[in-house]
């Protein structure tokens, strides 16, 4: 996103149309919507999310009036006042309010799990290398005090389906399982994984699926238990305009009893999942209290055809990265919708951090599991076609030196 300039160049052949003119309005109206820096190119939305001006605004009222009585309205009200965000925020994304309830992030949820997961020395824990790295920290220190077993399994890239992953789960791992960690869309490597397909392997030995969701939520449809999921944590401010600590745990009806929040706090051991999640210590409410503010503004979007263009958008920049060297990590089967990574055999992690650096592109470069650079970019309503121009020109500059 630039400050100026039409989000919908002539360079490149377009038409001028009057659809043309009306989808530059919606999307300039969606920049001022936020409060990126002059100059910025935001094509790291999938890390940090941004909150809206909408968003902020409202959050900045309801902590004016929580400071106003803060005994009254952080007592014991308030589990009742954060029910409704959590009922709207698991119908608008597919989930039964029964089994689900919010928590800070999804690291909360990933460490509620795994804090509570019945480990010992004759158990084994079974993660792909594609799953993000405190989530396999995680796993590994429960395995350290269990005595139970750890087994990494690579994620060939770019990944064309679930045949050769489960292949290399077969020839790896022996005997039956207590758990298989994996994710909806892996984080640094923007995998769509066949979760269905997978979680089937893990209950043919005798495991639990544990889904790192974090990237679904108002990106990619969820479907825990058409999937055969046990576990689904994630986040909400990934792609609902929120403020940043807003996280979701669900759970399969027969583990909603016995998984507790990693911190014992006052409502530790409520019977009401909601309740039980809903009190970690003294904490600040309102990311969660004003959620239903940006699930109104998602669904403005929506409406509006936004999150349509950003696909198309994202499948305009497959293109031309790929026109340069750029290799996508996964066929378009497995692309998830608005977020894209591409392996760069060119080019190091430092020279491309410092291409986009230099010309105010803010993207995710990292490396993958076996230490290749990827650059991974998410497309948003502010983002337009001159944002994936700007990534193009400067590995273009880069390769012309």
């Amino acid at each position: 996103m630039r400050s100026s300039g039409s989000p919908f160049p002539t360079s490149r052949g377009f038409v001028h149309s009057q659809a043309a003119d009306e989808r530059a309005i919606v999307k300039g109206l969606a920049q001022h919507d936020f409060l990126v820096a002059p100059g910025v190119v935001l094509l790291n939305h999938a890390s940090y999310g941004i909150a809206s001006r909408r968003v902020l605004e409202a959050a900045e009222a309801m902590r004016y009036e929580i400071e106003s009585d803060p005994t009254w309205f952080l007592g014991a009200d308030l589990f009742e006042r954060l029910r409704w965000p959590t009922e709207l925020f698991a119908e608008t994304v597919g989930l039964d309010p029964a089994t689900m309830t919010l928590c800070a992030n999804a690291t909360t949820g990933a460490a509620a799990v795994i804090s509570g997961a019945s480990l010992s020395e004759t158990t084994t824990v079974v993660v792909l290398e594609t799953e993000y790295s405190s989530i396999v920290r995680g796993w590994e220190r429960a395995c350290e005090r269990s005595g139970a077993t750890l087994v990494r399994i690579p994620v060939p890239l770019p990944f064309d389906g679930p045949d050769q992953l489960i292949d290399r789960l077969e020839a790896t791992v022996r005997g039956d399982i207590a758990y298989l960690q994996m994710s909806l869309v892996a984080s640094s490597s923007a995998v769509h994984f066949p979760v269905a397909e997978m979680a089937a392997w893990a209950h043919g030995r005798g495991g639990r699926l544990v889904l790192d969701a974090a990237h679904g939520p108002g990106h990619v449809p969820l479907d825990p238990v058409g999937w055969g999921v046990d576990v689904a944590f994630g986040t909400a401010h990934k792609w609902f305009p929120t403020l940043r600590p807003v996280g979701f745990l669900w759970l399969a009806e027969e583990l909603v009893e016995t998984v507790r929040p990693a911190e014992v706090s006052l409502t530790y051991d409520s019977a009401d999942l909601v309740e039980r999640f809903s009190w970690p210590g003294t904490f600040d409410p309102v990311p969660r209290l004003s959620l239903p503010v940006a699930i109104e503004q998602w669904r403005q979007w929506d409406r509006q055809g936004s999150w349509a263009e950003c696909t198309s958008l994202a499948n305009e920049a497959v293109e031309l990265l790929s026109s340069v060297g750029a290799r996508p990590t996964a066929s378009r089967h497995y692309q998830p919708p608005r977020l894209r990574a591409f392996v760069l055999d060119q080019w190091t992690v430092a020279e491309v951090r410092e291409l986009m650096n230099q010309a105010g592109i803010r993207a995710w470069v990292g490396p993958g599991a076996d230490g290749e650079c990827i650059l991974r970019i998410a497309t948003h309503v502010y983002n337009d076609l001159t944002d994936i121009e700007a990534v193009v020109a400067q590995l273009k500059s880069a390769l012309r030196r």
